[in-house]
């Protein structure tokens, strides 16, 4: 696959509609026909959640992502059939719709029933938040700032989580800002691949809030879901919790700041920025369920393509 290229984006207002111009292009991948397609995410009035304000910012109406649970590829998932689930997947990327392209980036980035390929991923949720997805526009912000798939940029990943409804005041910069959504994605990801199943109730939707300070680097835990129990110990009647939500989040976000590349310390903003970490648990069932056993080879998505390059015909 190709790399995905950036150009700026300009932001203009007409008859009260904010459009967002041209945040980034692509060349020559199938997932985009290059900078109309992110034009349509922000053009819209009502997309998929979104209310695009006079303010240029794009809000969500609903505070926790949801992985849909009625999906057919997440039923597949569930029922351990990965099979059946990455059939689901059109190879075509452009070809796959918001549910489809948002789950496929989810099944790639973190390995469930596939070979993980977060370079693949950035593809898939570039496709999803073409089409208005909130929490793959997120996604994708958080490779921006990684430099999966595309080139790094905490800027633009700034830019594209402050359309996505992240920081609606300004507070931060968008260099800030982009730094610290990279942050926020890869500390979520790292806590659904390693929380077990049922470790927040509920599964679905579940989201923690933390506060955290760029310039400082520090974070503080502001909520979390309610912990799952386990049954009780032998010798007592009281369940257990399945984990120490404070120590895993606090460890998931250390993990973070180390992998996350370094960012430039002059630029980053000594203001802090609330932000809610998505622990959507939805798939994490099979990940512990015998998923080495179930896992398909990554050319059951890509033929023809070996960890996101495709190979000459």
């Amino acid at each position: 696959m190709e790399v995905l290229e950036h150009a700026p984006s300009v932001v203009s207002q007409s008859n009260g509609i904010v459009k967002v111009t041209a945040l980034y292009k692509q060349s020559g991948i199938k997932c985009s026909r290059g900078t109309q397609a992110m034009e349509r995410i922000f053009n819209r009035r009502l997309a998929k959640g979104f209310v695009v304000t006079a303010f240029g910012t794009l809000v969500a109406t609903t505070a926790l992502a949801v992985v849909f649970p009625s999906n057919a590829i997440v039923i597949a998932v569930r029922r351990g059939d990965c099979a059946a689930a990455v059939k689901l997947v059109n190879p075509e990327v452009r070809s796959n719709d918001v549910e489809t392209a948002f789950l496929a980036g989810r099944l790639l980035d973190e390995g469930v029933c596939v070979h993980e390929d977060s370079v693949a991923a950035a593809h898939y949720f570039a496709r999803a938040a073409e089409l208005g997805d909130r929490d793959a526009v997120l996604d994708f912000a958080a490779k921006v700032g990684l430099g999966e798939g595309t080139d790094q940029d905490y800027q633009r990943a700034g830019e594209l989580c402050r359309a996505a409804g992240i920081d609606p005041q300004s507070r931060l910069s968008n260099y800030s800002l982009g730094y610290a959504c990279t942050l926020r994605g890869v500390a979520s990801k790292l806590l659904r691949k390693t929380l077990p199943a049922g470790a927040f109730k509920p599964m679905a939707g579940a989201a923690v809030g933390v506060e955290f300070t760029p310039a400082s680097g520090q974070i503080r835990i502001l909520r979390s879901p309610h912990v799952g129990t386990a049954e009780a110990l032998t010798g007592s009647q009281v369940p257990h919790p399945l984990i120490n939500a404070p120590q895993e989040i606090d460890k998931a976000w250390r993990s973070a700041l180390a992998a996350a590349p370094k960012p430039d310390t002059a630029r980053l903003d000594n203001q802090p920025l609330e932000l809610s970490l998505d622990v959507d648990l939805t798939l994490a069932a099979q990940r512990q369920d015998g998923q080495a056993r179930n896992q398909q080879p990554f050319q059951a998505l890509f033929e023809g393509d070996i960890h996101g390059t495709r190979t000459a015909p």
